[in-house]
């Protein structure tokens, strides 16, 4: 569906689209009160949509983006869901039970309304240059760069990468070249992980989890506030290490730290259940672990999950492999959501912990091993780096 919709329509314009969606879809659930049909309908659209804004907003700051700065860019990206993920706990902290349902889809309703001032942003200047409009290409352009700012240099390069990629069309024979499936491999496996880390099933559980699972002398609630605040601080400082570490490294050290932080969780909570004074004892230990945890999580894998969509691929690939490695990893987080409870009754808070810790450490050596990073390159020089064998005859001719 995504290829299908980028091909004809303006990103911008989706985008608009997608907040006249979301605002009739929250308005739909506030008119027919709390019918669970219609809630659960309601959030498959506003999910849908999400997934749209999700893949297209990296792919399009990748092309708006200079070489030096598309790296913070990117990262940045992930930022702006963690405003989104506190305004959520702060509204859910701040309105009383008795109205939450009804005042709370207005509130998301409301806030939806952000998305419009995207109407008024020019598209990138590789679109319009796909479409052969070199004019308005380099307004887009001047209008991210200044009016002083020479264009050509970069048009000329935006040219040649529109030439390469135009010269093969999506075919099998790109699934033979090794440096193709390395990126595709790289694209799936740190979209996966993110999902399979374990941290969204926390953030979806997160008032559950701190109620139950101990939050020091804070309420549950209380505790998703500190949360919430934890994430932006740890994602904005990814947005400045990125460019001093690169991609692998933070992939890496995030998951390592992620893996380290689940296993002494899963401590405290084996703690716990052979003596549960522990609890008194240790009030501190299971909110500090747990908000660590989402901290080492916002200091790689989320933020760096994100940015790999928008320049990690071929041209040919970008928007089919990365919305479908975006769609396969939230169908994998609804299954592992759904069963988290279970897992929790079943095997007990501890082995949990303990199995996601392992999880962390294999998707670190997955990192370390596979992901390779694209920091200080243009769009031309990483798409020339997979060396499709059509490129060459382009580059030659």
């Amino acid at each position: 569906m995504m290829p299908f919709i980028v091909g004809r329509i303006t990103r911008m314009n989706i985008l608009f689209v997608t907040m006249l969606v979301l605002i009739f879809t929250w308005t739909i659930v506030i008119s027919r009160g709390q019918k669970v049909l219609l809630m659960l309908a309601g959030r498959l659209i506003c999910g849908i949509c999400g997934g749209l804004a999700c893949v297209l907003t990296p792919i399009y700051v990748a092309e708006i983006a200079s070489k030096e700065i598309r790296g913070h860019l990117l990262a940045f990206f992930h930022v702006l869901v963690n405003v989104g993920i506190a305004y959520a706990f702060f509204v859910a902290h701040a309105i009383d039970e008795e109205r939450t349902i009804w005042m709370y889809s207005t509130i998301c309703g409301l806030a939806c309304l952000s998305i419009a001032p995207a109407k008024y942003l020019p598209e990138s200047p590789l679109y319009y240059l796909s479409r052969n409009d070199e004019n308005n290409a380099e307004k887009s352009l001047r209008w991210y760069r200044g009016d002083t700012y020479d264009v050509q240099h970069e048009i000329s390069e935006m040219k040649r990468l529109l030439l390469t990629s135009r010269s093969k069309k999506f075919n099998l024979k790109l699934f033979k070249n090794r440096r193709v499936l390395r990126s595709i491999a790289t694209c799936f496996g740190v979209i996966l992980s993110q999902h399979l880390c374990g941290v969204n099933m926390l953030i979806f559980y997160a008032l559950t989890f701190f109620e139950t699972s101990g939050s020091g002398e804070l309420t549950g609630s209380e505790q998703t506030l500190v949360v919430g605040a934890v994430q932006i601080l740890a994602s904005l400082l990814a947005t400045y290490l990125v460019g001093i570490f690169g991609r692998r490294i933070l992939l890496t050290v995030s998951a390592l730290l992620m893996g380290v932080f689940l296993i002494l969780l899963g401590w405290f909570f084996k703690l716990r259940d052979t003596d549960p004074e522990y609890d008194d004892i240790y009030f501190w230990m299971s909110p500090t672990w747990a908000t660590l945890i989402f901290a080492a999580y916002n200091l790689g894998l989320g933020p760096i999950s994100w940015s790999i969509l928008g320049d990690t691929l071929p041209e040919e690939l970008k928007v089919p492999v990365a919305s479908t490695a975006v769609a396969f990893g939230w169908l994998i987080s609804l299954m592992a959501t759904l069963t988290f409870e279970e897992m929790i009754v079943k095997l007990g808070g501890t082995k949990v912990m303990w199995l996601s810790a392992a999880v962390c450490w294999l998707i670190a050596l997955f990192c370390a091993i596979v992901v390779k990073d694209t920091s200080g390159k243009s769009l031309i020089e990483i798409q020339e780096d997979f060396r499709i064998e059509s490129n060459r005859g382009v580059q030659q001719a």
